[in-house]
C-alpha cells in the first residue's frame, strides 16, 4: 500500500515515517508542500496513494489549496485524505470536511498520544484495504 505524507516540517516527517516504518505493507512517500504532492501524483500514473496524511500549514501551496485542487481532479478526488495538523481552527476543520476529507487529527505534543494517533490512522487504512 502506498501512503503519501504531505508535511513541511522535517522533524515531524521523520517521526511519522519512523512510526509508519513498523508497517511492512506500507510504501511511504512524502512531499514538502501541496505543489510537490500534486507533482508526485501526476508523475505516478500507475498507482495512487491508498491514503494521504496532509498538513495544512505549508509554504507554496497549503493543505486547503491542495485539497481544492485534487477534489476537482477526476483521477485524484477519491484518494482518502486525513488531515494531520496543528490547527484547531473551526473554519479550517469545516472547510476540510466540506472538501471531503476522511479524518481530521490535531498533532499531539505528547509523544505517546502522537504515536497512538498515527498508528490509529495506519491501522484503520491498512485493515480497510485487506
Amino acid at each position: 500500500m502506498k501512503v503519501l505524507i504531505v508535511e513541511d516540517n522535517k522533524i515531524a516527517l521523520m517521526g511519522i515515517k519512523k512510526i509508519l516504518s513498523g508497517y511492512s505493507n506500507l510504501e511511504i512517500h512524502s512531499a514538502e508542500n501541496g505543489l510537490m504532492a500534486l507533482e508526485f501524483l501526476n508523475e505516478n500514473q500507475t498507482e495512487l496513494p491508498h491514503f494521504t496524511l496532509l498538513d495544512l500549514n505549508m509554504p507554496i501551496m497549503n493543505g486547503i489549496e491542495f485539497l481544492k485542487k485534487i477534489k476537482k481532479n477526476e483521477r485524484f478526488k477519491t484518494i482518502p485524505i486525513i488531515v494531520h495538523t496543528t490547527s484547531f481552527n473551526s473554519i479550517d476543520i469545516k472547510m476540510c470536511q466540506e472538501l471531503g476529507i476522511c479524518g481530521y487529527f490535531v498533532k499531539e505534543l505528547d509523544i505517546v498520544k502522537h504515536k497512538s494517533n498515527i498508528k490509529l490512522i495506519a491501522d484503520y487504512w491498512t485493515e480497510s484495504r485487506r
